[in-house]
């Protein structure tokens, strides 16, 4: 992605009530939702209310539309289409196929798209998924489906090799890469722990259901002064260039993917210092 995004803070499609303050919630990116968090009863006004929500706030909007398997899905695309969110995100995308059809309908847009892998033929494609069109932004993790499909308990060590697998399909195609939501709203010690992790093993951002959560979020994602002193280092090496090919810093070899991961580090450290100057 061209911006920096650390939280995705979800907001139910049918609750246009809340848009306002989801999107003064402090996240680097707010997704309406079309899909699970809306009844059956309630999909048609709820895709009107996130059309005009774009239209109202501006495209810096991501919106998640029904399964592509499914003709509400389309119907969402084309509707959104119309007004061109920043980004959509694909329920339960497990070929290439919904990619396919979704650039289709996405023509002559500058919408990009976030993979939601949920399902276990998803994550078997995940890597075809990500690289499929310049038009994939990033890949999502879904959690909760993931773990009733797999039979596993839905909690970060029966589900880390499922991770794995898609930092390693989210890395090789140069995609960004988001984590589920953590589920309890009131364990912000959790979530801080959570989020670390996922950090460490590779994902960019982490999905939020709530606006209490982003603050700790953004927190885990946060570099140490250590870490922020040796990508300045880095950057000051190679005076700011990605291909500066192999250079020496404090007796350690750098290459392209280490200066790359410095730039990422100063991003991320940048991000906090704006945070902490608008607290003030």
């Amino acid at each position: 992605m061209n911006n920096l995004i650390r939280s995705l803070l979800f907001v139910p499609g049918s609750k246009p009530e809340r848009f306002e303050k989801a999107l003064n919630a402090g996240a680097d990116l707010v997704c309406i939702d079309l899909e699970d968090a809306v009844l059956p009863s309630d999909k048609h006004t709820a895709r009107e209310a996130a059309s005009s929500a774009v239209r109202q706030f501006g495209r810096k909007l991501c919106v998640r539309v029904n399964p592509l398997s499914s003709p509400l899905g389309v119907d969402d695309l084309v509707s959104l289409a119309k007004v061109q969110p920043q980004f959509v995100m694909l329920a339960k995308c497990d070929s290439v196929e919904h990619i396919d059809n979704a650039c289709e309908q996405l023509e002559n847009t500058e919408t990009r798209i976030i993979a939601l892998i949920e399902t276990i033929e998803g994550l078997a494609q995940a890597a075809n998924i990500a690289a499929r069109s310049d038009r994939v932004a990033a890949l999502m993790f879904g959690g909760a489906d993931m773990s009733a499909e797999l039979r596993c308990d839905f909690s970060y060590e029966p589900l880390l090799h499922t991770r794995s697998q898609l930092v390693l399909a989210a890395a090789k195609a140069g995609v960004d890469l988001i984590d589920v939501p953590f589920v309890d709203i009131k364990d912000d010690a959790g979530l801080l722990a959570e989020t670390q992790k996922i950090k460490a093993l590779g994902f960019t951002a982490k999905a939020a259901i709530h606006p209490c959560q982003i603050n700790t979020i953004h927190r885990a994602f946060c570099p140490t002064d250590a870490q922020i002193e040796k990508a300045r280092a880095i950057q000051n090496a190679v005076n700011g260039q990605d291909d500066a090919g192999v250079v020496v810093v404090n007796g350690q070899m750098v290459d392209r993917p280490i200066i790359l991961a410095a730039k990422r580090t100063l991003q991320l450290a940048s991000a906090a210092d704006n945070e902490h100057v608008n607290e003030e």
